[in-house]
C-alpha cells in the first residue's frame, strides 16, 4: 500500500507539473506570439483656423492654425513597441494633403513605448499653403470647405499619420503604421480667436 500511495503521490505531483508547464507555454504564447498592433487615438484637438487667407477667395492661400493631442497605445502585456521610422503626419480636407510634417521629436526612431502604455504626442500645425486654396484643395474641395463652414462643422477634416513599428524583444520584422483619425471638428469662426476645442476622444482607423 505505502508503494502504490507514493506512485500516485508522485504521478499527481507529475501532472501538476505538466499542467504548470503548460500555462506556462500558453502565457508565453500569448505574451510574445500573439502580436496586437499598436493604436491610435485623438485625445485632445483645437481649430482656430482653416480658411483662405485674410478671409479671401480661393485664389489666396489656405490659412491654418490646428493643435492635437495624439495617444499611440501599445495594448501588448509583455512587449514593446519601438518607432522604428520617424512618424509622419499629414492634414488632409476632402482626401487633399494640404500640410504634412515629420514628427522626429515627439515620434522619432528609437522612440519606445512600454507594455500596455500609451505616448502622447503635442502636434501644432499654423501657417498658411504655398499655393492658393483652388489649388491645393481644388475647386471641389474649396466648395466642400464653404459648405462645411457655412453649415458649422468640418466633416471632411482628417489627420493621416504613417511610419514603422518594431515590437521587442521578440518580433524582428517591421510593421507599418499607416492609420486616419476623421477629426470632423466644429467650424470656428472668421475671428481668428474663435477656437474650437474638441470634448471626445476620436479612435483612428487604419488604411
Amino acid at each position: 500500500m505505502p508503494a502504490e500511495s507514493e506512485y500516485s503521490c508522485c504521478a499527481l505531483c507529475g501532472t501538476c507539473v505538466l499542467q504548470s508547464l503548460l500555462v506556462v507555454m500558453a502565457s508565453l504564447l500569448l505574451a510574445y506570439a500573439m502580436l496586437d498592433p499598436v493604436r491610435v487615438t485623438v485625445r485632445d484637438a483645437s481649430l482656430a483656423r482653416l480658411a483662405p487667407l485674410n478671409n479671401g477667395t480661393a485664389a489666396a492661400p489656405l490659412a491654418y492654425d490646428l493643435s492635437l493631442a495624439v495617444a499611440v497605445l501599445n495594448p501588448n502585456w509583455a512587449m514593446r513597441a519601438v518607432h522604428a521610422a520617424p512618424l509622419d503626419a499629414e492634414l488632409l480636407f476632402a482626401g487633399r494633403q494640404f500640410c504634412g510634417t515629420r514628427l522626429v521629436a515627439a515620434a522619432g526612431a528609437g522612440r519606445s513605448i512600454g507594455p500596455e502604455k500609451s505616448d502622447e504626442i503635442r502636434m501644432t500645425a499654423a501657417g498658411e499653403t504655398s499655393g492658393s486654396a483652388a489649388e491645393v484643395l481644388g475647386s471641389d474641395g474649396v466648395a466642400e470647405l464653404v459648405k462645411e463652414t457655412v453649415a458649422g462643422h468640418l466633416e471632411s477634416l482628417e489627420l493621416k499619420l504613417s511610419g514603422e513599428v518594431r515590437y521587442r524583444p521578440v518580433h524582428v520584422g517591421r510593421y507599418r503604421l499607416d492609420v486616419t483619425c476623421p477629426l470632423r471638428l466644429p467650424a470656428p469662426g472668421t475671428n481668428s480667436g474663435d477656437v474650437v476645442v474638441l470634448d471626445r476622444v476620436i479612435k483612428c482607423h487604419k488604411n
